[in-house]
């Protein structure tokens, strides 16, 4: 797949843990952050060789699936914990600037996502080295921290993340920067030259269905979500929906969620606060593959609750399963749907509009015919492989500037 003879440093934040699998080193992220790390690996494995800038721990049982590619060097940095253990992250500056510094001798170019105050850092240090730096943008920094805030004590927070924006969208000036979505593309002022939007996708061409799959919707509908069980997902959405689906149609719609978060017990509780704990299956963390692509492919809706969002993979995910879309109309997800000519947009947080959406997609074929189509058409250009090589292309068209 190597197609640059560029060295690329690589630098997404997350926790990530090194140990032997097959007897060779390998390295693990955190399994929320294993589907955007395994694209940005795609787009690394453009490159002659490939180094990952990681904070990170020695662990132990590490499994295949876990891992990112065979091959991919590790430049270690100190582990921190979270940005609000503010002494953890301190404590840590000094051997991350260290890393950096180390690492960068075994780059020429580095890719470095956020936005992140040790991005920041890395940038810096990459341009005294004289090293080219492609930016990456991968949220709405300050909806994404919002709505993660344990609790309005911490607005004051936002206020650093508001600094940490603007310092991005100042370097996003001077350097050439990707983007996920065109949400991001208008925040950083585009269109404009040196800024490419794109949309992060793990589904390899050859998993996209060619013709839409046969659903039956004569019995019990199934009704699929995936992604963080999350304060910014809003999951205990899900739990209001499904109460709202069985009062019109009792027994009709179960619903399946396949993700981890500090939020499931919460959820698990709502359900049964509610009285559909009956409808609801945790399935936990599923990750990327043929096991998850057969519960999209069995769905017959895919629904998507988020407050904030770039443009989701798993709503490419579900195009190339052809299964139909029901999602909240927030970030990139409209962009990411052709402005709902791929699937139903509704308002964050009415579960009532949620409703609505799927039950209308219950009574019309037709409606799930169009949008299922015109899905598959998205899907066919959104594939890994042509995301992460026009992705590889400006880093390396840029980086040779």
């Amino acid at each position: 797949m190597t197609s640059s003879a560029l060295r690329l440093g690589l630098y997404v934040d997350g926790p990530y843990r090194l140990g032997g699998v097959n007897g060779a080193l390998r390295v693990a992220p955190d399994p929320a952050d294993l589907p955007f790390v395994t694209f940005a690996c795609a787009v690394a494995a453009h490159f002659r060789e490939q180094m990952l800038f990681a904070r990170s721990k020695p662990a132990t049982g590490l499994e295949e699936w876990q891992v990112l590619p065979a091959g991919l060097g590790v430049a270690p940095l100190p582990d921190y914990g979270e940005l609000r253990a503010v002494r953890g992250v301190v404590r840590a500056l000094a051997g991350t600037m260290r890393g950096f510094w180390l690492g960068l001798r075994q780059t020429d170019v580095v890719l470095v996502f956020g936005p992140h105050p040790f991005g920041v850092v890395l940038v810096l240090l990459a341009l005294l080295r004289r090293k080219s730096v492609v930016l990456g943008i991968r949220q709405d920094t300050l909806a994404y921290y919002r709505g993660r805030l344990p609790s309005g004590r911490w607005k004051p927070f936002l206020a650093l993340v508001w600094a940490l924006d603007g310092t991005y969208r100042l370097l996003a000036r001077r350097l050439p920067t990707i983007v996920v979505g065109p949400e991001i593309e208008r925040h950083y002022g585009g269109p404009r030259a040196r800024l490419l939007p794109l949309t992060v996708s793990l589904v390899p061409a050859a998993d996209i269905v060619a013709e839409p799959l046969e659903r039956d919707w004569d019995g019990e509908i199934t009704l699929l979500t995936v992604g963080r069980i999350e304060r910014e997902k809003n999951p205990l959405l899900v739990a209001d929906l499904l109460a709202e689906l069985e009062r019109r149609r009792p027994g009709r719609y179960r619903l399946a969620w396949a993700g981890t978060g500090d939020l499931a017990e919460a959820v698990t509780a709502r359900a049964a606060e509610l009285g559909v704990s009956n409808r609801l299956e945790l399935l936990g963390f599923v990750p990327f593959g043929s096991e998850l692509l057969g519960h999209y492919r069995a769905a017959h809706v895919f629904v998507h609750v988020s407050l904030t969002e770039g443009v989701p993979q798993v709503l490419v995910e579900a195009l190339a399963s052809s299964t139909p879309v029901v999602a909240t109309d927030v970030g990139g997800v409209r962009s990411g749907l052709a402005g709902g000519e791929a699937g139903l947009l509704v308002r964050a947080g009415d579960a009532q509009a949620l409703a609505d959406a799927i039950v209308r997609l219950d009574d019309d074929p037709a409606l799930r015919q169009s949008l299922v189509l015109r899905g598959l058409e998205l899907a066919r250009t959104l594939s890994r492989e042509a995301q992460a090589e026009r992705a590889a292309a400006f880093v390396d068209l840029h980086s040779a500037a």
